[in-house]
């Protein structure tokens, strides 16, 4: 009896930490998206605008994920759950599809004529992974099997997490000490603990216990959530300067 009570304790402590962890990152995500949308409106230069269109759709997968964090704490269900893992990976994706796009539109990038792929091409070879590795998440959801939901999840997020770093990378020995590096480095926590809460993903596939699987997971989605508060302050900048041209 008393290590029943003890995991009625610990079942309640996690669902109490994973409630207040997804409303801050729904919260947090929501003012992000906000002052995207406010760059999104006042940046006239077109060829960011599809950096600031990433940013706006990251605050909307957020907010979603936050979301349906919280509801399924509320009431658990399969469909929560398999939409919370599909608003996730997108809030992956596009902050890897963001990175890419703050590379490209960089005046260091190599010029299109010295490229092996073209910046659309690039794009159609994304959108195609994306839509696998969705309609992956639909056909196990249809079958039923968590661990795989949680396979496919966890390393679509981590690979994709993988290719927003590259990014990142060749920005940070490109654009040192310039705005561009400053949105990099700003972006670049959210990325990674990203990336992270994929791997924790992968945790329930070789049997790590659910619970500290859940734990783990909950830190992450709290500093994904602190990390955009942050990320909010440069954009909020950003919008200060262009309203004062």
């Amino acid at each position: 009896m008393v290590i029943s009570l003890a995991q009625v304790g610990a079942d309640a402590s996690g669902s109490v930490v994973q409630f207040i962890g997804s409303g801050l990152l729904a919260a947090s995500a929501g003012i992000f998206g906000f002052y995207a949308f406010r760059n999104l409106q006042l940046n006239r230069l077109e060829s960011q605008r599809p950096f600031w269109r990433y940013l706006v759709a990251i605050g909307v997968a957020g907010v979603l994920y936050g979301a349906l964090g919280m509801v399924g704490v509320l009431s658990p269900g399969r469909w929560l759950l398999a939409l919370g893992h599909a608003a996730f990976l997108f809030c992956t994706v596009f902050l890897a599809f963001a990175m890419r796009e703050l590379y490209y539109n960089s005046t260091l990038a190599p010029p299109s004529d010295e490229r092996r792929i073209s910046l659309s091409q690039l794009r159609r070879i994304e959108v195609g992974f994306v839509g696998i590795i969705l309609l992956e998440l639909v056909v196990v959801l249809l079958l039923g099997h968590g661990s795989v939901v949680s396979l496919v999840k966890g390393l679509g997020s981590l690979s994709f997490a993988v290719y927003g770093l590259v990014f990142a990378e060749r920005l940070e020995s490109l654009a040192r000490g310039t705005s561009i590096d400053t949105l990099r480095r700003h972006l670049l926590p959210v990325l990674v603990c990203s990336g992270l809460l994929g791997l924790a993903d992968l945790g329930v596939v070789v049997g790590v216990e659910s619970l500290l699987v859940s734990s783990v997971e909950s830190v992450f989605v709290v500093m994904i959530g602190a990390f955009l508060l942050t990320a909010t302050i440069r954009l909020q900048q950003n919008v200060r300067g262009l309203s004062t041209r």
